[in-house]
């Protein structure tokens, strides 16, 4: 087994500092950007995702380099496990903070957990900063993205989770994934023209249009393959997947296959296709 980088720490934007963690999760990736928020001496922390000892020791050195003395809430973007692991670790070192998560990830998480509901444009106040909440579903039913706003109201950066990745694509598939909600999400986020995108895995990102449309297109092109592969007549998922990712290894067709029927549900609400029975295996055919 690859042992798990170390930490890095640094800053992102006068208010933000990235804690690059390690965590088990996704290739290329083996760490996931937890984020700092800090002003006048309070600060919260967003997604705490890494179990490991030196991520605590991390976030200590974090919050005195920011000369924070409270931890007022931990925040997750959504609740998968690289994501939120980290959060019992931080409960424990820093007196239980509230842990804001938005009420349809809320329920994945224990009940032990001193939980409170971050809705769709809720703010939370932190020194002169504000974090609003933006919810921006695709990659899970109750992702957010957090705007982190200076003592002007304008964005300083958006701490985008899941919804972008500094490289490669972000994997949206059943059954929690939707894939037009994950399109208008991006369209959503390029809209406020924010100068800067704090993914969770990856660099920051200096130039958020380019890469959100980026990201746009490369989904839009993986539905014209599967539409070319059903021009072709009906097929299953599995004969879609196939098609569309030919010689993929074996680790990772139930992903790709499960992306694939994402696009698929995307199709089918559209009245673009149709499957062909009530079973997962039945095929699907075009409708045009």
């Amino acid at each position: 087994m690859t042992p798990l980088p170390e930490p890095r720490v640094f800053k992102v934007t006068e208010h933000v500092t990235c804690l690059a963690l390690p965590v088990d999760t996704l290739p290329p990736y083996d760490h996931t950007n937890a984020y700092l928020v800090a002003s006048g001496g309070v600060a919260v922390l967003v997604d705490p995702g890494s179990r490991a000892a030196s991520s605590l020791d991390a976030l200590a050195a974090a919050l005195a380099a920011v000369d924070a003395a409270t931890l007022k809430a931990i925040v997750l973007t959504h609740t998968h496990p690289d994501h939120s692991d980290g959060v019992p670790q931080v409960l424990d070192a820093y007196d239980a903070p509230p842990v804001y998560v938005h009420p349809l990830e809320a329920n994945r998480l224990p009940g032990s957990w001193p939980k409170v509901a971050l809705q769709d444009s809720r703010r939370l106040t932190v020194g002169d900063v504000i974090v609003e909440a933006l919810h921006t579903p695709g990659h899970s039913p109750g992702h957010l993205t957090l705007a982190v706003r200076d003592d002007t109201g304008s964005i300083e950066c958006l701490l985008v989770g899941d919804l972008v990745v500094a490289s490669g694509s972000v994997w949206v598939g059943l059954p929690e994934g939707d894939m037009a909600q994950y399109l208008a999400s991006l369209a959503s986020i390029d809209a406020l023209g924010a100068p800067l995108l704090g993914p969770g895995h990856g660099e920051a990102i200096a130039a958020p249009s380019p890469r959100l449309r980026e990201l746009a297109e490369h989904r839009l092109d993986r539905e014209r393959q599967i539409v070319a592969a059903l021009r072709q007549g009906p097929k299953n998922i599995a004969a879609i997947t196939a098609a569309v990712y030919p010689g993929l290894a074996a680790p990772v067709v139930d992903l790709a296959a499960r992306s694939v029927a994402a696009h698929l549900d995307k199709l089918v609400a559209e009245g673009a296709a149709t499957r062909q029975g009530l079973n997962e295996d039945d095929p699907y055919a075009l409708t045009v």
